[in-house]
C-alpha cells in the first residue's frame, strides 16, 4: 500500500514539474526580450540626447551668429538713417533749387520787360533822330539862343537830353548782361536740380536694397532660429517619449512578472489539487477493496460527481474581442488606409462611424506610454505591448475623450475613450496606427488586425 501512495506521489511531483518549468521558461523568455527592448530604448535615449546636445551646440553657434546678423542690421540701420537723411537733404536743396528758378523766372521776365520798353523808347528815338535830323537839330536849338542866359538853359537841356539817352542806353547794356546771367544762372540751377534729382533716385534705389537686405538677413535669422528650435523641440519631445516608453516597458515587465508569478501559484495549486486528488483515489481504491461491493458502488457513485460549472463571462464591451495579435479598435467604415497621400505618410489607418459615443478599445493587452493632447493627435493615447516576446507601440488619435492615464495596464478590448474631431482632424474618426518597436516605426495595421 505505502509502495502504491510512494508511485502516485512522485507521479504527481512529476506532473507538477511539467507544468511549472514551461511556465519558468516562458517567464525568462518574455523578461529577456523586454529587458532587452528596454536596453534598446536606452541605447536610443542616449543618441537622441546627444542629438539634442547637438542641435544645443548649432543653437548656440546660431545664437553668435545672430549677434553677428544683428551688428549687420544695426549697421544697416545706420547706413539707412544716413541714407534717409541725404535724401532729406537733397529734397531741401531741390525745393531750394526749384523756389530759386521760379524766381530767376520771374526776375528774367521782369528784365526782358524792361529791355522790351527800352528797345520801344529808344526806337522812337532814332525815329525823332531821322526825322528832324539827329545832332543838327541840337545846334539849331543852341543857335537859336536870345540871349546868353537862353543858350545857358539850352545848352543845360539838350546835356540832359544826352546823358538821359545814355543812361537809357546804359541800363539796357546793364539790363541785357543780367538777362544773359540770370539765364545762365537758370540754366546751371536746372542741371543742379537734374543732378539732385538722379542722385536722390540713386539714394532712394540704395535704401530700398539696404532695406532688402536687412529683410533677408531677418528672415533667414528666423529661419534658422524656428528651424533649429523645432528640431530641438521634436527631439526633446522624441526623448520625452523614449522615457515614457521606457517606464511602460518597465511597467509592462513587472506585470509580465507578476503575470508569471500567477500562473506559477496557479499552476503549483493545480498540481497540488490533482496530488491530493490522486492520494485520494489510491486511498479510495485501497480502502475499495477492503469494502462491500455496496460501498464500493456508493464509492464509484459519490467519485463521480462533478463540480460545479463555472459562471460565463462578462460580455466585452464594442467592438467584440477576437483572436490574432491586434483586434479592431472601433467598430465603423474603414475611410483611409496606410500610405503616402498629398506628398506625406499617413502612418495608420482611419475609422469613422457617426453615431453617438463610439467606444474605442486597446487593440491588444499592455501599458499606457501616453494619455494627453497635442495639437496635431488631438486626444491621443500610445500603449506598448509585448506579444510573443516582441514589442509593439499602437497610436488611438482624436478621441472625444480619453479614460485611461499614462503607466496605466490596460487588457485586450479595454476601453480607452470615445471617437471624436479633436486636433487636426476634419470629422469625427479614429485614427489608429501600429508601429514595429517604439514609435516613429509605422508599419501597416491591416497586416496586423483580426
Amino acid at each position: 500500500m505505502r509502495k502504491k501512495l510512494l508511485a502516485l506521489g512522485l507521479a504527481a511531483l512529476v506532473g507538477t514539474s511539467s507544468v511549472i518549468i514551461p511556465v519558468t521558461q516562458e517567464k525568462a523568455y518574455a523578461n529577456t526580450e523586454l529587458e532587452k527592448k528596454k536596453s534598446e530604448l536606452q541605447t536610443e535615449r542616449s543618441g537622441v540626447d546627444s542629438n539634442i546636445k547637438e542641435k544645443q551646440g548649432e543653437l548656440s553657434e546660431l545664437k553668435s551668429k545672430e549677434e553677428k546678423l544683428n551688428a549687420d542690421i544695426e549697421k544697416l540701420d545706420k547706413q539707412t538713417a544716413e541714407t534717409n537723411e541725404k535724401i532729406r537733404e537733397r529734397q531741401a536743396e531741390i525745393e531750394e533749387a526749384k523756389k530759386k528758378i521760379q524766381e530767376l523766372k520771374v526776375q528774367i521776365q521782369e528784365v526782358k520787360k524792361r529791355i522790351a520798353e527800352r528797345n520801344e523808347l529808344l526806337e522812337k528815338r532814332v525815329r525823332s533822330l531821322q526825322e528832324t535830323g539827329g545832332v543838327v537839330s541840337y545846334l539849331d536849338v543852341l543857335l537859336g539862343a536870345q540871349d546868353f542866359g537862353d543858350l545857358v538853359t539850352r545848352v543845360s537841356a539838350v546835356t540832359q537830353i544826352v546823358d538821359a539817352d545814355k543812361e537809357i542806353i546804359k541800363a539796357h547794356e546793364e539790363d541785357k548782361k543780367l538777362l544773359e546771367q540770370s539765364e545762365a544762372e537758370l540754366s546751371s540751377e536746372l542741371q543742379n536740380l537734374e543732378t539732385a534729382l538722379i542722385e536722390l533716385e540713386s539714394l532712394k534705389q540704395q535704401l530700398k536694397k539696404q532695406a532688402a537686405e536687412k529683410n533677408k538677413l531677418i528672415e533667414q535669422v528666423k529661419a534658422q532660429h524656428k528651424s533649429t528650435e523645432a528640431a530641438i523641440y521634436e527631439l526633446e519631445d522624441e526623448a520625452a517619449f523614449l522615457k515614457e516608453q521606457e517606464a511602460a516597458i518597465a511597467k509592462e515587465i513587472e506585470r509580465q512578472k507578476q503575470e508569471a508569478e500567477r500562473k506559477r501559484r496557479e499552476a503549483a495549486e493545480a498540481a497540488a489539487a490533482e496530488e491530493r486528488a490522486k492520494q485520494e483515489a489510491a486511498a479510495q481504491a485501497a480502502a475499495a477493496k477492503a469494502s462491500s461491493p455496496k460501498k464500493s458502488s456508493s464509492s464509484g457513485s459519490s467519485s463521480g460527481s462533478s463540480s460545479p460549472a463555472p459562471a460565463p463571462a462578462k460580455p466585452a464591451p464594442a467592438p467584440a474581442v477576437t483572436g490574432g495579435k491586434f483586434m479592431w479598435p472601433a467598430q465603423g467604415t474603414f475611410t483611409s488606409g496606410y500610405g503616402h497621400r498629398w506628398g506625406k505618410l499617413h502612418a495608420g489607418i482611419d475609422i469613422a462611424n457617426r453615431s453617438a459615443n463610439v467606444p474605442v478599445v486597446a487593440s491588444a493587452a499592455g501599458t499606457v506610454i501616453r494619455s494627453y493632447y497635442s495639437s496635431s493627435y488631438g486626444n491621443a493615447v500610445f500603449i506598448t505591448h509585448n506579444i510573443d516576446g516582441k514589442t509593439y507601440t499602437t497610436v488611438y488619435a482624436h478621441l472625444d475623450a480619453r479614460h485611461v492615464s499614462a503607466g496605466q495596464s490596460v487588457s485586450k478590448g479595454q476601453q480607452l475613450g470615445y471617437m471624436g474631431n479633436t486636433g487636426r482632424s476634419t470629422g469625427k474618426h479614429l485614427h489608429f496606427e501600429i508601429h514595429d518597436g517604439a514609435w516613429k516605426n509605422p508599419v501597416n495595421p491591416m497586416n496586423y488586425l483580426q
